[in-house]
């Protein structure tokens, strides 16, 4: 073979080669550069690179949006959707990865130039004065060529032409995806933000259960270099200050919420150098150190603050009442008061006592009462009445869960010493002998009935099995009526018996069925939640706002799907973890503990319980 012909061969090898690798790359597309025109997978791709997926999604999508949201990773738990409670606006979160303010820039200008724009939110937190013009590494950290005004068609190129492990990578994960968010999909597309529903059902309250699910979440390495790009950040806030001026679009400066853990790692010295520079450029507020910090169950980690922290920072700001937020939460900072604001945070730190943010509440779990007691669901109305009397007389009070929910969100006071009384199932003794020993003893109790078995008082469902009575909706509506005995779910008809079913389908509790698809399962969970809900809306007047998990039994994804039906407490049978409410943590009324008490439960045995 001729020389001149084993060149033009290699040469077409590496054309074809060339070929091959953009046509993967453009219609696999693993970071949305060229419209994802086959997956549409735009949550896959901003996991890889928000820098440049989200711009790709504003160029086809903008029209949906006239506000925006800029920032660091952290800015994500300041949600869109949150936003629109308080601004006029349709909000996008435009949040990327890292912290360097020429990015924030470089967006900013963009949006403001080619999109409509009617508010620009910022938020800082302090790594922004610790980096800046940060060189990318590769295609998973570039910035997008229409925001930096590089060459477009030799972007395109790049991608194209890129490492086509990318595509591959996606491919592959495309049969493993679910519908919760995995680790190369965390991406709500629609607003921007981090898809959080699984972080957001993990247990928080009890902190030992808290920290040690999450070791190392909270250790920062010294940082020796300090902020060493405290001009250029603020330089930079500047510029998009006189931006958004000029295009007429409201700029709010947010200071985000910072952990112990980070706002230790600098000086006195060096947090006023940042505060005092950034007043001098713009007005902000400032939530960098509040009574949160001192706490980790309100951050996920170190430098990223719950999404119900940034519920709180807007709610301050917005001024509403309806959601908690502690004292000496967040100031509106001006050139004017910035050091006396700086004198009295750093003279008087705003740490608070745990006791005022936080309550232990002990739940007791009993079922049937009877006066022959054969089993651990059973207990007689003496001993009932018995311990009913020990707690009453030992000063505890007892709460429902909308006093517990109430504390949560909106930091309303519980009664010293709170205890919780749970009934499961909703058998006739509930209403015919619990009831009366509540009046006697001022009492309340919550009863979590199962909705198919409501009215049932011989019979198991439809069949000719024999069960333990039930109560009726009208005798539900009376024990409601008293203010002592609430009914809650504890499903439709999730807690099956399987013995007395004729189906083939048994379920006995909200997890999925041997082999049943995550699409057919919560669609099952879905169905009989919202039908219970409004069953008891027509027959109570109002929707559930706890569910106890049918046999203790769950996971995440139930999880899930429970608080996506607007279900804000979760009961199970566990026992292995302290029940504390937590302020501004919706999360504490996650999975919560509850004791069973049977006849063998002595009234000294319960007391130690509760204590």
């Amino acid at each position: 073979m001729s020389g001149k012909k084993w060149l033009l061969m290699l040469a077409g090898s590496v054309l074809l080669a060339l070929a091959l690798c953009a046509g993967v790359n453009v219609l696999a597309d693993p970071f949305g550069v060229f419209g994802d025109p086959i997956f549409n997978w735009y949550s896959y791709n901003e996991t890889n690179n928000p820098r440049v997926a989200k711009l790709a999604w504003l160029e086809e999508h903008h029209g949906e949006y006239d506000s925006y949201i800029i920032g660091s990773s952290s800015a994500a738990s300041l949600e869109a959707r949150t936003m629109e409670k308080y601004v006029d606006g349709r909000f996008y979160n435009l949040f990327v990865y890292g912290s360097d303010t020429r990015d924030y820039r470089d967006l900013a200008a963009y949006v403001l130039e080619h999109y409509e724009v009617k508010h620009l939110v910022l938020n800082l937190g302090i790594n922004e004065a610790n980096v800046y013009a940060d060189e990318p590494e590769g295609m998973t950290d570039r910035m997008h060529a229409l925001a930096t005004g590089e060459n477009l068609p030799l972007f395109y190129l790049g991608y194209a032409l890129g490492n086509p492990q990318y595509a591959v990578d996606k491919l592959a994960a495309l049969g493993q995806d679910t519908e919760l968010p995995q680790v190369f999909d965390v991406f709500d597309v629609s607003s921007g933000c981090y898809d959080k529903r699984l972080r957001n059902v993990e247990k928080v309250g009890d902190p030992a259960i808290y920290d040690a699910e999450n070791p190392g979440a909270f250790y920062m390495e010294p940082d020796p270099d300090g902020l060493p790009y405290i001009e250029e950040c603020v330089q930079t806030v500047a510029e998009i200050r006189d931006l958004c001026r000029e295009r007429g679009a409201q700029l709010l400066v947010i200071c985000s919420p910072v952990s112990e853990a980070q706002w230790d790692l600098y000086s006195e010295e060096t947090l006023r150098a940042y505060k005092t520079a950034l007043a001098r450029e713009v007005d902000y507020w400032d939530f960098s150190c509040t009574p949160v910090t001192y706490d980790t169950r309100y951050f996920y980690d170190a430098t990223h603050f719950r999404t119900t922290t940034g519920d709180m920072v807007l709610a301050e700001i917005f001024d509403d009442e309806t959601v908690y937020r502690p004292s000496q939460f967040g100031t509106h900072v001006t050139e004017e008061n910035c050091q006396a604001w700086l004198d009295e945070l750093f003279a008087y730190p705003p740490r608070l006592p745990e006791s005022a943010y936080t309550v232990e509440v002990p739940i007791l779990m009993y079922h049937h009462l009877t006066e022959k007691p054969a089993q651990d669901t059973e207990l007689s109305p003496s001993l009932f009445a018995s311990h009913m009397e020990a707690l009453a007389r030992a000063g505890y009070a007892a709460v429902s869960f909308q006093e517990m929910i109430a504390y949560v969100q909106r930091g309303e006071p519980l009664p010293a010493n709170p205890v919780c009384i749970t009934m499961d199932d909703g058998y006739l003794s509930n209403y015919e002998l619990a009831l009366p020993i509540l009046e006697k003893q001022g009492m309340k109790a919550t009863v979590f009935a199962i909705g198919s078995s409501v009215g049932h008082t011989a019979y198991y469902k439809d069949t000719d099995h024999p069960i333990t009575p039930h109560f009726s909706w009208d005798q539900a509506r009376a024990m409601t009526a008293s203010g002592l005995l609430d009914v809650q779910s504890h499903t439709y008809d999730l807690h099956q018996w399987a013995p007395y079913e004729t189906g083939e389908e048994v379920r006995t509790s909200v997890l999925p069925l041997e082999g049943e698809s995550e699409t057919a399962w919560a669609a099952a969970v879905e169905e009989d939640l919202a039908y219970y809900d409004r069953l008891r809306r027509q027959e109570l007047g109002d929707g559930f706002c706890a569910l106890a998990y049918p046999g203790g039994y769950y996971d995440p994804a139930s999880e899930v799907l429970i608080h996506q039906a607007g279900i804000p407490v979760t009961v199970t049978t566990r026992t292995d973890s302290r029940n504390v409410l937590v302020k501004g943590v919706p999360q504490s009324l996650y999975a919560l503990s509850r004791w069973n008490v049977t006849e063998r439960t002595s009234v000294e045995e319960l007391l130690q319980i509760v204590e």
